[in-house]
């Protein structure tokens, strides 16, 4: 039988809907029910710079999906950078179509293409009639958890610069590489290089080594020169940075400055693919506009700093940095990763200058843990300390602590000084409870597995959360493999830990609506708490389950399996609490104001409710798995 319904379109609607029938979500409704939406369908040209729709048309009269081109939509008046844009199969502009309401954006087509255009009404029968299409509209915003939040009232202005960041999540280093590098032999003299170098205008030059490439910079030759200056046969091989850290140059620029700011370098060697020669060197310089504010240079005077003055100056520079990295559509893994990354350096600076002149006993070895946020690389703009000391070597525990006890105790107020409160649960490694061994650590680890009572399992959360700082790495090792194997073969403490995990439900009412708290006189949502926190506890479960290494949110949430719910999902909305998180500190210290996780909802503007709403189904969802995997 033939479709009768398409029969009675007009040639007009009859492509409308064969153009529909390629595009998600439309591809998976009922023929029929999508036909008798169609009737005063159609297809259009867009012209760039045309405006579709914006606030003071009112409530929208028409649904658009778009075959191809682009649609940005703009705050207010300008003609600046978009809030947003969309491309093909995007569908605009549901929310103000749902609430019957004026759109918040003028809608420009930024590019010519071809949108379908259903009436207002043919959109509200679809969402009655198709279940599918009504779930798209009212749960399945999910693909757009992925752009970043807006600051309050829609501006970009806090009172703090963004610094000015050059970064770019989709902008491979190909694109901002110099088209011909500097690329000298090893044995060229010095003399000659440098000269080379001045003319050239570059930063650095590629070095080819005999059995590898290598990295001198201008920096290089103008201190590590000097001092092969009076030897006539220096060559540029003595000065080389041998073994460089490498990127692909199909690597983001975003990623670059996480690689840099993770191991506090200024310049990558960029490979491409399998070809033998490297295509250049990546400057970190050309990553920011503002040179001073980049994280390799933090790192660089991070290293030089002599006490704790000189550390709480370049503290003070992080939030410029986070301001950035949000202004650029930077995800909240890399923005996290770079903060995380200043502060370990902070931190482990600290630790130096307190340890290198202490007088332990020759045979101690120790290594300093890091637990919670900053063991998993995700630290916001407020945070406080979470640390403890593992040691071996020793034969009394006891006097090793009477040793390392003062010095870290002395580690913990200095990192309070620079703006890293003293953890309010004594979890620090001046508690020494939390001083010990490795076969004290193993013996309480088993006790926390073996019985799971309410407080074994809040360490848990704490503790099975963790990396090395400084010290003796491979104490971190044996100290971990401890807890891993006999938590990855204990499926009955495993299922405490989910038990426990889900009571902490995410913030909806049973309506739809957001469930906020009342503290210190303010209304709102602890976006870490109530929204955050269910993620990183699934998460660290997952990887118990698997016995995984792995520490941060992001790389666990991979670990759930996919007929669950897909990674990109539960990664996308993750991110997006996380952003938002992240916007609202780094807007309160803008204002003076100490930063928090206190979120009022109703200052959100209505596509991010709609966004954090999603975010929290989500996270529902997770604890759905979590509840039919350890059957609670």
């Amino acid at each position: 039988m033939g479709d009768s319904r398409r029969d009675d379109l007009t040639e007009e609607a009859r492509d409308a809907l064969e153009a529909l029938r390629r595009i998600a979500p439309f591809d998976r409704i009922d023929p029929a029910v999508l036909g008798r939406a169609m009737p005063e369908a159609r297809i259009r040209r867009l012209e760039r710079g045309e405006v579709l729709l914006e606030p003071r048309m009112g409530p929208p009269e028409s649904f658009f999906v778009l075959l191809s081109g682009r649609v940005d939509g703009l705050a207010g008046d300008s003609d600046g950078e978009p809030v947003w844009s969309l491309g093909r199969g995007d569908s605009f502009p549901l929310g103000a179509l749902m609430e019957k309401r004026a759109v918040g954006t003028r809608q420009v087509a930024a590019e010519d293409g071809e949108v379908v255009v259903l009436p207002a009404a043919a959109f509200q029968r679809l969402r009655r009639e198709s279940e599918d299409f009504a779930d798209f509209c009212n749960r399945r915003i999910g693909h757009l958890l992925s752009r970043p939040p807006q600051p309050a009232g829609g501006g970009r202005e806090t009172g703090m610069a963004g610094q000015g960041a050059m970064l770019d999540p989709a902008t491979p280093i190909r694109q901002r590489l110099e088209t011909n590098p500097l690329h000298l032999d090893g044995d060229t003299p010095l003399a000659e290089a440098a000269g080379r170098l001045e003319t050239s205008g570059s930063e650095a030059i590629l070095v080819e080594l005999d059995g590898g490439w290598g990295i001198a910079t201008l920096r290089d030759l103008a201190f590590r020169g000097i001092v092969r200056a009076q030897d006539p046969d220096a060559m540029l091989a003595d000065i080389a940075t041998r073994d460089p850290v490498t990127v692909d140059a199909d690597t983001s620029l975003l990623e670059a400055a996480v690689t840099l700011a993770e191991h506090g370098f200024h310049h990558l060697l960029v490979t491409d693919g399998d070809r033998p020669v490297p295509l250049g060197v990546l400057d970190e310089a050309s990553l920011y506009r503002v040179n001073a504010m980049t994280p390799g240079l933090m790192h660089q005077r991070i290293r030089r700093a002599d006490g704790i003055e000189a550390l709480a100056a370049i503290r003070q520079e992080v939030p410029g940095i986070v301001g950035a990295l949000l202004d650029s559509g930077s995800g909240f893994a890399p923005i996290s990763r770079i903060v995380s990354g200043i502060n370990d350096a902070i931190a482990h600076r600290v630790i130096t200058l307190t340890f290198e002149d202490a007088p332990l006993p020759d045979d101690l070895r120790w290594c300093w843990l890091t637990f919670g946020s900053e063991a998993r690389s995700e630290q916001t703009l407020a945070t406080d300390q979470d640390n403890g000391l593992v040691f071996d070597g020793t034969s009394d525990p006891a006097e090793t602590r009477r040793h390392l006890l003062p010095l870290a105790r002395h580690i913990n107020e200095a990192l309070d000084e620079l703006g890293y409160p003293l953890c309010p649960g004594n979890i620090m490694a001046g508690n020494p409870d939390l001083c010990l061994s490795v076969e004290e650590w193993s013996q309480r680890f088993r006790g926390w597995i073996d019985q799971g009572t309410p407080e074994h399992l809040l360490n848990a959360t704490i503790f099975f959360d963790a990396r090395a700082l400084a010290g003796d790495e491979s104490l971190f090792d044996r100290w971990a493999g401890s807890w891993r194997e006999p938590a990855r073969k204990n499926s009955r403490f495993r299922r405490q830990l989910a038990a426990n995990a889900l009571r902490l439900q995410p913030p909806l009412t049973l309506f739809g609506g957001f469930r906020t708290r009342s503290r210190q006189g303010q209304r709102g949502i602890d976006i870490k708490t109530d929204g955050a926190t269910p993620f990183v506890d699934a998460a660290r479960i997952e990887a118990l389950a698997q016995g995984a290494a792995v520490t941060r949110t992001d790389q666990r949430l991979a670990l759930v399996p996919q007929r669950a719910l897909p990674a990109e999902d539960l990664k996308a909305a993750y991110d997006f609490i996380q952003r938002l998180r992240l916007r609202h500190q780094y807007e309160q210290i803008g204002r003076g104001e100490s930063p928090d996780n206190l979120i009022d909802p109703d200052g959100l503007d209505g596509l991010t409710q709609r966004l954090l709403k999603e975010a929290f189904r989500i996270a529902r969802k997770l604890q759905q798995h979590l509840a039919i995997a350890y059957q609670l």
